[in-house]
């Protein structure tokens, strides 16, 4: 029987003269993820600092000490630290939740770093490109995808449907302003290939969702 992890209360976060109290993962069960999901590029786990604007805190700046991480893809380190909400623990108590995160994660590195990374700066030949994940953000919008849209995407049969209901959700923005905008905007590849990304999370956790696009 596979060995139930829970997060724990971490008082590690120190945002100017508060200390902040979150949740976060032993560091034997990241030793248990490590192995867990090497096929998804999990490389091994470290004990670490970090610092920097993040969604854990509201995106003030804040410093963490002694913060159990993955390793992912060498030079990507994501924190084990989330905001004390059901999202969180919904990480490691739903099976399909964890790889909807790396699905999710990859396509922010390479879609909107902003979004994804801590501080991030695109990497040059002069830095070392190690990379802290706003492991809180990528929770948050993961529980957006499938506890927001999961059900209801699943069962969309084509694009039309689909588009109908992000009008209302907004799942999907394309960022255009004006009054005859359009929320989805099918001409635009990232849009585009942000649905298919949103499918890939939602077929995990529902195996009928249909790719439509």
């Amino acid at each position: 029987m596979e060995k139930k992890i829970t997060l724990k209360p971490f008082q590690r976060v120190l945002s100017g003269y508060e200390t902040l109290s979150k949740t976060a993962l032993s560091i034997s069960d990241c030793s248990e993820l490590a192995e867990k999901y090497k096929q998804f590029g999990v490389d091994g786990y470290r004990i670490g600092d970090y610092s920097g604007p993040s969604y854990l805190n509201r995106y003030l700046d804040c410093s963490i000490k002694s913060a159990p991480m993955l390793v992912y893809k060498r030079d990507v380190f994501i924190p084990m630290v989330f905001r004390s909400a059901n999202e969180s623990q919904k990480l490691f108590s739903e099976p399909s939740r964890m790889p909807g995160f790396f699905v999710l994660l990859d396509w922010l590195i390479e879609n909107r770093p902003e979004k994804a990374i801590i501080s991030y700066r695109a990497p040059t030949e002069f830095s070392s490109g190690k990379m802290y994940v706003d492991s809180a953000y990528v929770a948050f919008r993961l529980s957006e995808i499938l506890d927001g849209g999961g059900f209801p995407i699943s069962r969309f049969k084509n694009l039309e449907e689909f588009v109908v209901w992000n009008r209302i959700y907004r799942l999907i923005e394309s960022g255009q302003i004006g009054r005859h905008s359009r929320i989805f905007d099918v001409d635009n590849p990232t849009n585009v290939s942000e649905l298919r990304m949103i499918l890939q999370v939602v077929q995990l956790k529902y195996p009928e969702t249909t790719f439509f696009i």
